[in-house]
């Protein structure tokens, strides 16, 4: 895929491959979204699984198509599940998505992203470029005392998660793409770095994708909603960059379609579902905004 016509045929392609296949995919993601998560998940076609329990682990793992792990609220207990998946993921050569949420604000939740993002090499990340930023050596350590980002900085990082909340490069990020070179070889396969537009990165190529609409930082879990996309389409995808886009790319759509019947954020997150249910190839291709760029 090297334009925008191609890329929004291959979409299409995997939203159908998606419902005929209906793969079962294992989610832990934050107490917050996981009746949304669900629904989306159906509604594309997917199955979703939400156990975390210590004695479901293996089983679930098993016979699971796709995983995905969210720190969002990363009890002790739910963090060792989490750990545990991700290790049985790759050693079976699952699917799996990793999203670090907050990672940054404050010791705890970063020293636990990290630690994470140290397992399953071959997982995609998806986070804001401030949670990414947080895996590289540049970001303070949590590890070391009178060494953290101030208050401030760690309130934005939270506020900013969801799906169209942080610009995706700037002055405070600066070289964001580069880094993303030395993620890409430590920690994960493909990167989704989101934002008011997100980026890809994949080990030979990168892609903008400029679909959403500002409601969608408007309902919670959005943007913990596309990591569980991620990990439905990584489940019949050819490629890590491919089930990335494809996600992203059907997310923003699809807000921009729920946009537009919406009175406000009540009855936004329906329309999105139905929008999801109901996506077409003529839909994909007329607003499809995508640039590949050169690294």
């Amino acid at each position: 895929m090297d334009n925008p016509e191609d890329l929004a045929v291959r979409i299409y392609q995997l939203c159908l491959k998606l419902k005929k296949q209906r793969p079962l995919i294992h989610v832990v993601t934050n107490f917050v979204v996981m009746n949304q998560t669900a629904n989306v998940l159906l509604a594309m076609g997917a199955a979703p699984t939400m156990s975390w329990a210590r004695e479901d682990l293996e089983y679930l793992s098993g016979i699971s198509d796709g995983l995905c792990v969210n720190i969002g609220t990363p009890t002790r207990e739910r963090v060792e599940a989490m750990a545990t998946l991700m290790e049985l993921a790759e050693a079976s050569g699952k699917p799996l998505v990793f999203d670090p949420v907050g990672s940054g604000a404050g010791p705890y939740r970063t020293t636990i992203a990290r630690r994470l993002s140290s397992l399953a090499p071959h997982k995609i990340i998806r986070g804001t470029a401030s949670e990414l930023y947080s895996f590289t050596d540049d970001h303070p350590s949590p590890r070391r005392e009178n060494n953290t980002i101030s208050a401030a900085e760690a309130k934005k990082i939270l506020l900013n998660h969801g799906r169209t909340g942080e610009h995706t490069t700037g002055d405070q990020w600066p070289g964001l793409e580069l880094k993303g070179g030395k993620l890409l070889t430590e920690h994960a396969s493909c990167l989704l770095v989101s934002g008011q537009e997100d980026m890809i990165l994949g080990a030979s190529q990168a892609l903008i994708l400029k679909n959403g609409s500002p409601l969608m930082n408007t309902v919670t879990g959005t943007g913990c909603i596309l990591s569980a996309m991620i990990a439905a389409f990584y489940a019949v995808s050819r490629t890590p960059f491919e089930a990335a886009a494809a996600a992203c790319a059907t997310a923003g759509i699809a807000g921009e379609l729920a946009a537009e019947k919406s009175a406000g954020p009540g009855t936004f997150l329906s329309n999105f579902i139905d929008a999801l249910y109901t996506l077409d190839l003529p839909a994909i291709t007329s607003r499809l905004r995508a640039e590949y760029i050169t690294l």
